[in-house]
């Protein structure tokens, strides 16, 4: 019954795509300049950047794999493992608040963060500032870009910040199908398209359309000592809590999860089929009300992943240069 009330579904959002289109928000900040994009561009992928010059931003958000790592999580300066899962930058643009525990109230704040962290880039201000000035084609890019301000670690942030708001993710399958491709999924997607909206998952009530997430932070209940956004709030009932992630581009961001505890998204269905962390004694407390636990099939649950797969659109993936400004080596490989 299940299954019939699905497909059913399912038909009925077929006559109806065109309802599923939804706006973009205006993304927050300065819109970005051709000059400042291409600028931090070259930035992102340079380790120039680094206190050593070892690593760059590329080094954790790879162009080939979601702009995410595919490790359960990052590795810091010298190789060394951090504590969280590297987030896709996918749409990170037009998101109010950034990073796991939405310690980042901007886009160009959220850069400075990995930035000058110890354990992540580890770079100096002064040095980086001067480091930069003393490579003759970053003075001129910087320039081009900032023709009445000097290079500074505000004029950084702000060009790589340009660069990341062209990372938008907007035209998969299921955005052709929303604006009226009654074509763009196929009968399996359509059904987990239906379970996704169905009041018996209530995906769609952390994931909102159309950019697949939302502006807050919830607790579901990952078995983890990570405090999340509880840490950086002050608030005991914020205490595991994490910022939503969007779905957009989800199937190639595996490992799932702060901690990248769920190797796949059947893994991650599941987990939310169980009700979260109370399948694993995680405290009631400590789980949000909209995370419970709910009845679908096996195939039930293949729809979902089927249809999460949708929403795959890597359009904006940006190019690697064969060379940066520095002349230091560009993503060499550190799988």
């Amino acid at each position: 019954m299940r299954l019939l009330g699905a497909v059913g579904a399912a038909a009925g959002l077929v006559a109806a795509a065109t309802g599923l289109a939804r706006p973009f928000p205006q993304q927050a900040g300065e819109s970005p300049t051709a000059d400042r994009v291409e600028l931090g561009r070259l930035l992102f992928f340079d380790p120039v950047l680094s206190a050593d010059g070892s690593l760059s931003c590329a080094h954790c958000h790879r162009p080939d794999r979601g702009l995410g790592d595919g490790r359960r999580t990052a590795l810091g300066r010298g190789g060394q493992p951090l504590a969280r899962n590297t987030p896709t930058l996918y749409n990170v643009g037009f998101k109010a608040k950034l990073m796991w525990d939405r310690r980042a109230a901007s886009l160009e704040q959220q850069v400075l963060l990995p930035l000058f962290g110890k354990e992540e880039l580890g770079a100096d201000p002064g040095r980086l500032v001067a480091r930069l000035a003393a490579i003759p084609r970053y003075r001129a890019l910087f320039a081009l870009a900032f023709p009445d301000e000097a290079l500074s670690v505000d004029t950084v942030a702000r060009s790589i910040a340009a660069f990341e708001r062209t990372l938008v993710s907007r035209d998969s399958r299921f955005d052709r199908f929303a604006a009226g491709d009654r074509s763009a999924l196929d009968a399996a997607e359509r059904r987990g398209l239906a379970l996704f909206r169905s009041l018996n998952t209530r995906c769609f009530e952390c994931h909102h359309l159309p950019t697949f997430d939302a502006p807050l932070s919830m607790g579901i209940g990952v078995p983890s000592d990570d405090p999340g956004v509880g840490a950086i709030s002050g608030s005991a009932g914020q205490l595991g809590q994490f910022g939503i992630p969007t779905l957009r581009n989800v199937a190639r961001t595996a490992p799932y999860m702060h901690d990248g505890s769920l190797e796949t998204l059947d893994e991650v269905i599941d987990f939310y089929r169980k009700g979260g962390g109370r399948a694993h004694g995680v405290s009631a407390e400590r789980i949000h009300g909209h995370v419970r636990a709910f009845e679908i099939g096996d195939d039930e649950a293949h729809d979902l992943v089927a249809f999460l797969h949708s929403l795959t659109d890597e359009r904006a993936r940006p190019r690697v240069p064969e060379q940066v400004p520095s002349g230091l080596p560009v993503l060499e490989n550190r799988r």
